[in-house]
């Protein structure tokens, strides 16, 4: 099996933590009859340099072929405006790609006692299109608006759609695992919208019969 996988190396420590994961991936795959090739794709300060924009716009085309993409981290906040070329890579490529599903692996270690006195194993599927980010909500424009000088309001976008599918990320997930999917929400406050976030999140999981669902408040898990 062959799989090319673009190397996106972004900004200042970037570059050397792109080339650190490639040796990891290589050694992953060694003896396992699995051939990665890789194929570099300038973006960032450099891409602004040479092109007056940190996202060009044969990026998208030069990723079309690929199996994956490695993105090392970007000085986004060093950007010039957005008009002026300063786009975010990450942000492009969520939405180029429409990466909806966000998926964090946690898992404790043998050998490595686990901060939380037990062994944990668990992943967290978070919705990566929507909710209070400002870039994610309008169709024209941030969703952060100064109403005065000394009031800013920030909008949240959730639909019945992104709640449907990343649900049904998270249940796919856990059947094959252990089983068990908590959605974790501030519907004692925010009615509406994470009402809506539930509604379908019992919606999906009446499809799984064999999976345990439960609810919890954000307070509470994180504590």
């Amino acid at each position: 099996m062959t799989y090319t996988i673009a190397l996106l190396a972004g900004d200042g420590i970037g570059p050397e933590i792109v080339a650190s994961t490639q040796q990891v991936l290589d050694q992953a795959c060694a003896g396992q009859g699995i051939t990665l090739t890789y194929k570099n794709v300038t973006i960032g300060i450099d891409a602004l340099a040479a092109t007056g924009s940190t996202f060009p716009k044969d990026v998208p085309k030069a990723l079309e072929d690929c199996h994956g993409i490695i993105l090392g981290p970007v000085s986004h906040n060093a950007y010039p405006p957005r008009d002026q070329g300063g786009r975010n890579p990450s942000g492009e490529l969520r939405k180029t790609l429409d990466l909806y599903a966000n998926v964090r692996p946690a898992r404790s270690r043998a050998g490595i006692p686990p901060r939380a006195n037990k062994p944990l194993d668990l992943i967290i599927v978070r919705e990566n299109t929507e909710g209070f980010y400002a870039d994610r909500n309008m169709a024209s424009g941030p969703a952060e608006h100064m109403v005065t000088a000394d009031v800013a309001i920030a909008l949240r976008r959730i639909t019945r759609d992104a709640c449907m599918r990343i649900a049904q990320q998270a249940f796919a997930l856990a059947d094959q695992r252990r089983r068990r999917v908590t959605a974790v929400h501030k519907a004692n406050v925010m009615r509406m919208t994470c009402g809506l976030f539930l509604e379908c999140c019992r919606a999906v999981a009446a499809d799984y019969p064999d999976v345990e669902y439960e609810e919890q408040l954000v307070d509470a898990m994180c504590a």
